[in-house]
């Protein structure tokens, strides 16, 4: 197993190094200090051809803004607050409305930052440890917050995404990873024939602006049923309201289990991905709004070309709901980890 890092340029003043790791198995995991962005995730398919499975800008310069947030650390807060407000004890916050009437993803605070960087070798995994202090007061929200991110890959073939912070003030935190997956390796097809399957009941329902109502919906008998596998495209053009307010799937479901689990399998590459986490809900989107910037080998973005797994806390919807699962206190440490496998399908 090894890692390289490599300069890849100087871009409006911020130097972006890519680190890459590779296991035994040849499955190789690239990753910026720019945002710890994932690049690239080789992995073979049932023929033995590597390809990457996570989308990509072809253009490196692209990720200084990053519109649809590939590949990116996602924090202070993943997903949208409703009306940009929080109260906390006796305090009032308001954050950036940079979703319509809603504020997303922390305002790119975390995805735009550089991030200290260093990696580390084991007898059986490999991996860098990413580190970056929000200072109180960025992008409106209270306490210092110091946060580590590490990313570890062993020979099991196994991919970890394990975040730590801690607070001087009480606060809200909420990170996720926010690749978007095609398993059919380099972007041949959409995501539509691929199989998902989540071990989830319940999902939140969303108003018009994609924020929580607060309300949770049953999956069962619903376009949103997938505790047993099935096609993505198989009910997303369905007459359904909650799939239209989104123009797709872009909803949190929630777990059954304090485990969580995902698996999502592409039958014509082979593919398997295997997701578990201790996060309580995961956020599916299916890239229903896709952006115009190249990809990785020139590929042009159409809709539902990925799907982001994006496992975290709650978004805060109307009335603040949910809030409460995403308070960080002083002397208390926010943990939370997710782990990918990949396989061939037997």
């Amino acid at each position: 197993m090894i890692i390289n890092n490599e300069k890849i340029g100087v871009f409006e003043g911020k130097e972006l190094v890519e680190y890459t790791m590779k296991n035994d198995n040849g499955i190789e995991v690239s990753i910026l200090n720019l945002g710890g962005i994932i690049t690239k995730i080789l992995v073979a398919d049932k023929n033995g051809k590597f390809e990457n499975i996570v989308l990509a800008y072809e253009d490196y310069g692209k990720y200084l803004t990053n519109e649809s947030y590939y590949g990116a650390v996602i924090g202070r807060f993943a997903g949208r607050i409703y009306r940009g407000k929080l109260n906390l004890g006796n305090e009032s916050y308001e954050f950036k409305l940079n979703n319509g009437l809603n504020h997303l993803h922390g305002a790119d605070e975390f995805n735009n930052a550089i991030w200290s960087v260093n990696s580390f070798v084991e007898e059986n995994r490999i991996g860098i440890v990413l580190e970056y202090t929000s200072k109180d007061g960025e992008e409106g929200y209270p306490g210092e917050v110091k946060i580590k991110v590490t990313y570890a890959l062993n020979n099991d073939n196994e991919l970890d995404f394990i975040v730590n912070g801690t607070t001087d003030k009480t606060t809200v935190l909420n990170i996720t990873n926010h690749s978007y997956f095609n398993l059919s390796g380099d972007y041949k097809r959409d995501i539509l024939n691929q199989k998902l399957q989540i071990a989830a009941k319940e999902f939140s329902e969303i108003d018009d602006g994609v924020s929580g109502t607060g309300m949770l919906i049953q999956t069962q008998n619903t376009p949103f049923d997938f505790y047993e596998e099935k096609s993505i495209g198989k009910d997303i053009n369905e007459d359904y309201e909650q799939l239209k307010l989104a123009n797709g799937y872009d909803h949190p479901f929630v777990f059954e289990d304090k485990i969580g689990k995902v698996s999502l399998k592409d039958e014509e590459s082979g593919r398997m991905l295997e997701l578990t986490t201790n996060n309580p809900m995961v956020v599916i989107y299916t890239m229903n709004y896709p952006t115009e910037a190249t990809l990785y080998k020139g590929i042009k973005p159409i809709k539902h070309l990925g799907i982001c797994l994006e496992t975290q806390n709650s978004p805060i919807g109307k009335d603040q709901w949910c809030k409460e699962s995403s308070i960080l206190n002083p002397n208390e440490e926010y943990y939370k980890y997710t782990k990918y496998k990949f396989s061939i399908i037997k």
